[in-house]
């Protein structure tokens, strides 16, 4: 028999720190979250209620002990992070890296995730929410397909009678610095897609819904066409 000493460096995240850099990853996301709320200046009841219940759902499952401990950190992430957007210091591009370096992609989806969710609160598209949420995904390195799956399923629960022109645009996923031939292109793929989900849902409020869309989409196609 023998001994033989060695050295071994182990990349992979231990349970503890695993464990902190989801809660961290859970507060920034919150942050991040209060950025989109309060890209107009105010932060209304619905989007408060988006956060709130986002909380709600992170914590439970937690003993009583824990939640109370993860209550109090996510609440203090929502005070600083209002706190900060007030005095304009509040940057997504700090969050989103720190995000995108302590992050696994779970924690990073769900980020995107209660964007879109706080997005759609007042049930209007809105394009500067729009883009930031398509910047805010390619920088926390994210499937951009994924993201597009994302976007069509809140779309479903938007209002395109509310909608500016600009929002219906941004809606379908038309960005500002397209030509018209890339826009027009892009306005095709939109109408068969949504042509195709609409053969294939039953009657009721969600065909209702991507009725809409392709009665939004045909319209900006004659803007283009």
């Amino acid at each position: 028999s023998g001994q033989v000493k060695f050295e071994y460096q182990f990349d992979e995240k231990g349970y503890e720190e695993a464990s902190k850099h989801r809660e961290e990853s859970q507060a920034l996301s919150l942050k991040i979250g209060v950025a989109i709320a309060m890209a107009d200046g105010s932060l209304d009841d619905a989007e408060g209620e988006v956060l709130k219940s986002w909380i709600i759902k992170e914590i439970g499952g937690y003993s009583e002990e824990k939640q109370a401990e993860l209550k109090a950190l996510f609440n203090k992430s929502l005070s600083d992070g209002f706190a900060e957007a007030e005095r304009g210091e509040l940057l997504l591009s700090d969050l989103t890296s720190r995000l995108h370096e302590i992050g696994d992609k779970k924690s990073r989806y769900a980020a995107i995730g209660l964007c879109f969710d706080i997005m759609a609160a007042d049930g209007v598209a809105d394009p500067e929410e729009m883009l930031a949420i398509k910047r805010i995904a390619e920088s926390l390195d994210l499937d951009m397909d994924e993201i597009e799956k994302m976007r069509e399923g809140v779309t479903l629960n938007l209002s395109s009678s509310l909608t500016s022109e600009k929002g219906l645009e941004a809606l379908v996923g038309i960005e500002d610095d397209w030509d018209d031939e890339k826009k027009r292109k892009h306005l095709r793929v939109e109408f068969q897609k949504w042509s195709n989900r609409l053969n294939n849902l039953p009657d009721g409020e969600e065909r209702d819904k991507a009725q809409e869309m392709l009665d939004t989409i045909a319209a900006l196609r004659l803007k283009y066409e």
